[in-house]
């Protein structure tokens, strides 16, 4: 019985362990951007599970366009890294994506997830 009992012990535990990712597990997928629907970021989370790559893809003056960049977590934000500085993202309470990626157009620092 008591081995019956570390066995089911052990399944939970690796379990929890398994389902608990990273608090930057929520930002990896594509994102919309809700200013121009043609604009999208892709979020990965790299091998190492520490950093996170962004795919900025967009058209610009009618041909496609990518940008890469790297993200850390801190907090409840993805720290991205650009040549002007840091800049954060976060997901506000409606869940949609806070990203300001430089573009002055309307909205174009919102994003919602790709469905």
């Amino acid at each position: 019985m008591l081995n019956v009992k570390k066995l089911a012990l052990i399944i939970a535990t690796v379990a929890v362990t398994a389902c608990t990712g990273s608090s930057g597990d929520k930002f990896v997928g594509k994102w919309i951007n809700r200013g121009d629907q043609d604009i999208t970021l892709e979020i990965e989370k790299d091998s190492s599970g520490n950093t996170f790559t962004i795919v900025d893809r967009m058209t610009w003056m009618g041909k496609p366009k990518a940008s890469n960049y790297t993200a850390t977590v801190e907090d409840n934000s993805l720290m991205i890294k650009t040549p002007i500085g840091k800049r954060p993202i976060f997901i506000d309470k409606n869940g949609v994506l806070q990203a300001s990626m430089g573009r002055s157009c309307p909205n174009c620092d919102q994003w919602d997830r790709a469905k």
